[in-house]
């Protein structure tokens, strides 16, 4: 087979070419899709590469580490004469512009160029904004449930131009707008497989959070403590502060250039609310309770939340969280980035009288039935992180992967101090 570079199809010599590999790739998912081989020179004959140990797991995370939003390519390797070449297949996104080391590329001919600041600008435009009428939108918002008047103090109304923001917050139905549906489900168990109940939020943005409070409350447990006071306390399994908290973070600060929706999952031992988009930059996930800082994603969408009243506080988010959690005798809510999005757990407060130990035996039981499901999730994850991600006790974690791994369920690879867990019988 003779390969020949074109619009669609990029050579590269080596692994040592990552940071061009990765544009390519970014190139190509702004444009029409395309595949890049690794292991050829520019006229398409083989260079006899052999595929280092962890070389593929290392070039993931690479692509990982440096797309936004993240990438996740098709990568095979295969024997090509006396040698290994490395095939990645990249398709179109839908989530355009995509950007590499905090800038965009897309595909031409058979170059990949840098995208300028005013083609950016048009790639969001033509991908995240809705193509709506604006009498049509100014007839469902006088349709809404909003006083006309707060409406109408937007800017972004009376100028006649229709925003994201204004569509998701006045309109009636977010038809136009998928991703902006949020939605929230109960599962039996510990895992995502068996629904109980299942609701989407496709009604007005600002509208959302009561929903999807009233869909959780109905979902978790509320006991009655007595302490002679004259109203009697009520004790649920989570603050219901932090859920809204955290429910209002996820809908005002996601990345809607991302085509997720914002998902509330509820388990027999935990709450996830999973908010599309990775925290900024500026904000590292392992301190968030130290950042003191809002660095929002969406200006005008949290001044429209800010001014109707939803939002109060600035930058004080994740305190106010795990503040509520301790008065709850909760654990502490932990924040994690999985599959490109930013998913916040809370743990059961085990009762009344369960206290703090409840909601982290409740967090150790369900985490061990979750070890399997963080590890196809997070192939090459030690059993560090594990322990952390459950919030489980380091020696629980490796009294159940001895057990895993006695019984194939999966496998080590990597040295000592650089492996992980990966599940068995897959391709390494």
């Amino acid at each position: 087979m003779q390969y020949k570079e074109s619009e669609k199809l990029e050579l590269k010599s080596s692994f040592g070419e990552w940071k061009e590999i990765i544009k390519t790739l970014v190139g190509f998912a702004n444009a029409q899709g395309g595949n890049i081989i690794i292991g050829l020179d520019d006229t398409g004959q083989p260079l006899g590469m052999k595929i280092g140990k962890g070389a593929i797991e290392d070039f993931a995370n690479k692509i990982k580490a440096n797309t936004d939003p993240v990438l996740y390519p098709s990568i095979n390797v295969k024997t090509f004469g006396l040698g290994e070449i490395v095939e990645i297949t990249i398709v179109s996104s839908d989530n355009k512009p995509v950007f590499a080391f905090e800038r965009a590329y897309t595909r031409v001919g058979k170059t990949t160029q840098k995208l300028s600041t005013t083609e950016v600008r048009s790639l969001i435009k033509k991908y995240t904004l809705p193509d709506v009428d604006e009498q049509k939108f100014k007839k469902l918002v006088s349709k809404s449930i909003f006083d006309k008047s707060l409406v109408e103090k937007f800017p972004e109304y009376a100028s006649g131009t229709v925003t994201n923001a204004a569509y998701w917050c006045f309109a009636q139905k977010n038809t136009l707008c998928h991703n902006a549906i949020a939605k929230a489900a109960l599962f039996k168990g510990v895992t995502p497989v068996d629904f109980i109940d299942e609701q989407e939020f496709d009604g007005p943005l600002l509208l959302a959070p009561d929903a999807i409070m009233a869909f959780i409350r109905r979902h978790i447990n509320k006991q009655i403590k007595i302490s002679g006071k004259p109203q009697h306390d009520e004790i649920w399994d989570y603050p219901l502060g932090a859920l809204r908290e955290s429910v209002l973070n996820a809908l005002v600060h996601r990345d809607y250039t991302d085509s997720g929706n914002v998902q509330i999952r509820i388990f027999d031992n935990r709450l996830e609310i999973w908010s599309p988009g990775l925290l900024p930059k500026a904000i590292d996930i392992d301190n968030v309770y130290k950042e003191g800082r809002s660095v929002p994603r969406n200006n005008l969408l949290m001044r429209i939340f800010h001014h109707t009243g939803l939002i109060e506080n600035w930058g004080t988010g994740f305190h106010r969280m795990r503040q509520w959690c301790r008065e709850n005798n909760n654990p502490e809510p932990k924040f994690k980035h999985r599959g490109g999005a930013l998913v916040t757990t809370f743990y059961k407060n085990g009762g009344v009288n369960g206290g703090v130990n409840g909601g982290v035996n409740g967090g150790v039981n369900g985490g061990v039935n979750n070890i399997l499901e963080l590890i196809k999730e997070n192939p090459g994850i030690n059993s560090k992180n594990i322990a952390k991600e459950l919030n489980v006790a380091a020696r629980t974690i490796e009294r159940n992967i001895k057990k895993f791994r006695d019984n194939d369920n999966i496998e080590y690879r990597g040295s000592a101090k650089t492996g992980g867990y990966f599940i068995a019988n897959t391709k390494k």
